[in-house]
């Protein structure tokens, strides 16, 4: 009995080796994940208002901040202020050619201030 079993466990055995050669082992496909580079994004600096005065009386400073940052975050630099009631303004012309040449965009009603007193070129 004892040789019977143990023929029977080597039958066995076989056809387990015989499965596992029929097995093949495929190499990666072409469509395998590749890992991407990391994206990297810039940041764009504006050179903007910042809101200060009381309710009804405002009055700016005009700041070099990045895009993303709200409105009164805090500036990478001060470059001046302006006053609209009193229509006066006080503006760093080195500093401001600064942020300029490095790439630094003003909005529209800075822009608009920085042409009247002549800082940038229409």
């Amino acid at each position: 009995m004892a040789a019977l079993s143990m023929s029977a466990a080597s039958i066995s055995f076989g056809r387990n080796v015989a499965d596992a050669r029929a097995l093949r082992v495929s190499a990666p496909t072409v469509n395998a994940v590749v890992p991407r580079q990391s994206l990297k994004t810039e940041a764009m600096v504006k050179i903007r208002f910042t809101r200060l005065g009381r309710i009804r009386s405002p009055f700016y400073r005009i700041i070099a901040i990045d895009s993303r940052k709200r409105r009164d975050g805090a500036p990478l630099e001060e470059l001046g202020w302006y006053d609209p009631i009193k229509k006066q303004s006080n503006l760093n012309a080195p500093a401001i050619k600064a942020w300029l040449a490095k790439g630094a965009q003003p909005s529209e009603t800075v822009g608009a201030l920085l042409r009247k007193s002549l800082i940038i070129e229409k």
